[in-house]
């Protein structure tokens, strides 16, 4: 007789400011209510899917709907899913964020993906030793920030990869990686947080101001559409800002 393979899936969903579990969420597979475990850590798990790919949507009270395609052998799970919050959620009113409105010929980017980059040295992570290609751990400046746990960060010198941060080795002092690294990284190498938000009908995104850069001193952006780029240097919000950015 021949047994029919099934896949499991597991997601990880966090707050993208707090980088908390996320409780209550409902997620269907293929448009479709499957049945699924969730634990404590905002984990979520399914088992016993067809053996194919699948398109996962990801909703939650006051956080703004992701989806998520993964292949049928995702390479690492679970994975983890850094929601954005909804403009306008009750949330907003207990933390420092950026209120980003996005426009293009004057009308606003419906629906659209928006690569933000931090580019000012203060926010980002510095390496204080150098790192071999293969390595699954970090030495980096500075106290244990949590709040860069889970932020994806991009090196200042290979600006088309990217990093996860998933924990800290308390006793080495160094931030171990979702993956190890596919090359090497010297010395000095700036890690610079970048995020993927989506604009709503209004071309709004939320965009909180997570881990280091709660500073005074100014920070510039680099935001990314459509293969357009634009830079702002805006004060950090206290507690919120509102920025217009015109593509």
């Amino acid at each position: 007789m021949r047994t029919i393979r099934r896949i499991s899936a597991a997601f990880q969903l966090l707050d993208s400011y707090s980088k908390g579990a996320v409780a209550g969420a409902s997620i269907l597979v293929d448009g479709c209510r499957m049945p699924f475990v969730s634990k404590g850590d905002g984990t979520y798990v399914f088992s016993d899917l067809p053996p194919t790919p699948h398109t996962y949507t990801i909703s939650a009270p006051g956080y703004c709907t992701a989806c998520r395609q993964l292949p049928a052998a995702p390479p690492y799970m679970p994975e983890v899913v850094l929601l954005q919050h909804a403009p306008g959620a009750p949330a907003l009113a207990r933390m420092a964020y950026f209120r980003l409105r996005f426009l293009a010929e004057g009308r606003p980017l419906h629906s659209q993906m928006v690569r933000v980059t931090l580019l000012t040295p203060v926010g980002g992570l510095r390496l204080v030793e150098g790192a071999k290609a293969g390595d699954y751990a970090l030495a980096l400046a500075g106290n244990y920030a949590t709040g860069m746990l889970f932020q994806p960060c991009c090196p200042q010198e290979a600006p088309g990869s990217e990093l996860l941060l998933t924990g800290y080795d308390q006793a080495a002092k160094r931030y171990t990686l979702q993956a190890p690294l596919d090359a090497p990284l010297k010395r000095g190498t700036l890690l610079r947080p970048v995020w993927d938000l989506e604009t709503d009908g209004d071309g709004v995104a939320i965009l909180p101001a997570v881990g280091l850069f709660l500073q005074r001193e100014e920070v510039e952006f680099s935001f990314v559409a459509n293969q357009q780029e634009q830079r702002l240097v805006t004060a950090p919000p206290s507690p919120s800002c509102n920025l217009t950015v015109t593509f």
